[in-house]
């Protein structure tokens, strides 16, 4: 990443900060994702009460179908989430993954239009997961159109489903529940990515917030200014929105599979980090209220966890380590380099 950011990259260094901290969010998730799958623990458990009982199942021509004929919703429900977790959250991640190499050589327009999908259906889908895992499968199984995001019921209605995600995954401290939908759906706001993306997926628009220029069409006359501004408002926001997402998966996760404590707190430390520094780097006219509300809050659970641990508060000075090792303040270095070991170990077993 840094070979790439310092070689071969159009991306101002103004926004280097912000681009790690995207990358190392896309990277835990990726990690998170990989183990679950090395462990195999995307799988259900389908037993079977007598032979008469497995042998109607072998000659069944689906799992899922037979499950629903024989009324068995629950197992039902944990096959339609097992099944449909890991694959929205993969096509995700890539749409993430080549956003951010998009953006880095300067192709903002592809960046824009792959975030769109993460955001606005991706995103949602997780959080039909999150919120009720069985009325997800009964969408999913009877009518599949249900689970977008059009039937959320506007601005109002994604914001408060949003606010019992915060609630349920427990960082209704940390963020704003109406600035993320803002963020994802409200083209009718210059601080959102709806607006935005819509712009970068359609040479012309007619809503009256994103309407094309007379004499223009969108994206494609970019000029070096409006570039820089692209950029500025894409990495002074996408570290907000992937904390959250980073956060959402982190809790679904944990349903599949056993992470270790020390492992996830290394990888908290380390996007805490990032996020301080990044935000950090936020020009006045891109800073918004929820954006530093978020970093302060992160950095008082940041130097909670370090003096909870029996290291001193974290400095400027510490950040940048810790960004890229998950060390303490202050931390020796052979610590850091066992507790490395221990996760690589772990790696090699298929378990974190």
């Amino acid at each position: 990443m840094e070979r790439l950011l310092e070689q071969n990259t159009a991306l101002p260094k103004q926004f280097h900060a912000a681009y790690r901290h995207s990358f190392a969010a896309h990277d835990v998730m990726v990690q998170l994702l990989v183990s679950g799958m090395k462990q195999g623990v995307f799988v259900t458990n389908v037993t079977f009460q007598n032979e008469q009982d497995f042998a109607a199942f072998q000659q069944a021509d689906d799992l899922i179908g037979w499950l629903n004929q024989n009324g068995r919703l629950a197992e039902e429900t944990d096959v339609l989430v097992t099944m449909a977790f890991p694959a929205v959250l993969s096509d995700m991640l890539h749409c993430i993954f080549e956003a951010l190499e998009a953006s880095r050589k300067g192709k903002l327009a592809i960046a824009y239009m792959l975030l769109r999908k993460p955001f606005q259906e991706s995103l949602y889908l997780l959080k039909s997961v999150v919120s009720d895992k069985a009325a997800f499968a009964k969408k999913i199984a009877e009518d599949p159109l249900q689970l977008r995001p059009q039937n959320a019921g506007g601005l109002e209605g994604h914001t408060r489903r949003i606010q019992s995600v915060l609630d349920t995954i427990g960082e209704s401290w940390r963020f704003d529940a109406n600035y993320i939908a803002k963020l994802r759906y409200d083209k009718s706001d210059r601080d959102s990515f709806d607006g935005i993306c819509n712009k970068a997926m359609h040479l012309f628009t007619e809503h009256k917030a994103i309407k094309t220029e007379q004499y223009n069409i969108n994206f494609i006359f970019l000029q070096e200014d409006q570039a820089l501004t692209q950029w500025s408002y894409l990495y002074s926001r996408l570290p907000y929105l992937l904390t959250y997402i980073t956060s959402l998966v982190e809790h679904i996760s944990e349903r599949f599979a056993l992470t270790l404590p020390t492992y996830t707190e290394d990888m908290d430390r380390r996007l805490a980090a990032y996020l301080i520094i990044s935000t950090s780097c936020v020009t006045p006219h891109y800073e918004a209220e929820p954006i530093t509300n978020l970093a302060l809050h992160t950095y008082q659970w940041l130097t909670d966890h370090c003096t909870q641990n029996g290291f001193p508060e974290p400095l400027g000075e510490h950040l940048e380590r810790m960004a890229l090792t998950g060390a303490f303040p202050n931390e020796e270095e052979s610590e850091v380099q066992a507790r490395d070991l221990l996760y690589k170990s772990y790696t090699e077993n298929e378990v974190l």
